[in-house]
């Protein structure tokens, strides 16, 4: 797989999901043919959207995902957000944290976008 492969691969399961209305590409670059970058906003039916930003190398055959982090915002209200940001070494999981609301933290594995998009469609079910 190369880095066009994934993130056609990510931009087809974004528009496959029911009760996402735009994708907003902010950034897609690629530094060679297995590295790169992508930045969108995924929006949803009811104004809240997910931001998604993803440093990735394709290079073992398969993504992996150096960089990340997934923000799902209603009304400017962070609900949630995941990321491998180092900044938090005290998390079991660490660097993997999700952050939830203004001032929760947990300790959680590097979720899938499919993972993330199925939490969003709790809250939009709510």
């Amino acid at each position: 797989m190369n880095i066009a492969d994934y993130f056609s691969s990510v931009e087809r399961s974004l528009r496959q999901q029911p009760s996402v209305t735009s994708i907003e590409i902010i950034e897609i670059l690629a530094s060679d043919a297995f590295n790169g970058i992508l930045r969108c906003r995924v929006h949803f039916w009811d104004g809240s959207f997910l931001s998604i930003h993803e440093t990735v190398s394709t290079e073992l055959g398969y993504p992996v995902r150096i960089v990340y982090a997934y923000a799902y915002l209603r009304e400017n209200q962070c609900l949630f957000r995941y990321d491998n940001a180092p900044h938090h070494p005290e998390i079991i999981t660490y660097p993997h944290h999700k952050h939830i609301g203004e001032n929760k933290l947990a300790p959680t594995e590097q979720p899938a976008i499919q993972q993330v998009l199925n939490e969003i469609e709790k809250y939009l079910a709510q």
